[in-house]
């Protein structure tokens, strides 16, 4: 399931659901029985101006990757990150962020934002969204009311910390892949096996 949020000011929602019975949003079916919480940066922020061209500002004027902004309009790349407040650009995992962010997810698409690191890490509990570090909490079905895990995007088991190191896609959600609990190769629910989930 999804929980609402803008990663960069401007954006829109989305969802869908994992391979292996993974949930990302509204309904459907889980492997190891878990439902996904995911709110960009700006869930726990509101919403913010909008990336549109600012009167003023030239081309040349616009600052760089991790220069404070408080909107796109500044940004060379027309991206400000809500949480940090600095001019950023979009990424897929944490690696192409570079040292002292991570890869925020956003709710207009596939990709997240770089971003500073604010909140929970992968792996730490967490009971919404919003409290973790890359926007993402995973639950196990049906004990929605209890803790999760913060979890992040990965392209391989090395994108994720120790406990989290199983990779898998997310099916329909342009061939992403989540940060699972267990080791790499272990513990993973044969294809097609689905446990129920509702809507939140």
């Amino acid at each position: 399931m999804i929980h609402g949020g803008r990663a960069m000011r401007g954006g829109a929602g989305g969802g869908g659901a994992l391979a292996r019975g993974w949930e990302l949003a509204r309904g459907g079916a889980l492997a190891r029985g878990w439902v996904l919480a995911l709110a960009g940066v700006m869930g726990a922020l509101g919403a913010g101006a909008g990336c549109e061209e600012r009167a003023g500002v030239s081309p040349a004027a616009r600052k760089g990757f991790g220069e404070a902004c408080a909107d796109g309009a500044e940004c060379a790349s027309s991206v400000c990150a809500a949480i940090g407040g600095v001019c950023s650009k979009g990424c897929r995992v944490d690696r192409e962020c570079g040292a002292g962010y991570v890869c925020r997810s956003r709710d207009d698409g596939p990709d997240g934002v770089c971003s500073k690191p604010q909140g929970r890490a992968p792996g730490e509990a967490c009971m919404t969204a919003v409290e973790c570090q890359h926007g993402r909490c995973l639950h196990r079905a049906g004990a929605r009311d209890q803790p999760g895990h913060c979890s992040a995007y990965c392209e391989g088991a090395g994108d994720c910390p120790a406990g989290l190191k199983t990779c898998e896609e997310i099916a329909d959600s342009a061939g992403r892949k989540m940060c699972l609990p267990g080791e790499s190769g272990a513990g993973t629910a044969a294809p097609g096996a689905k446990g129920k989930a509702s809507e939140r």
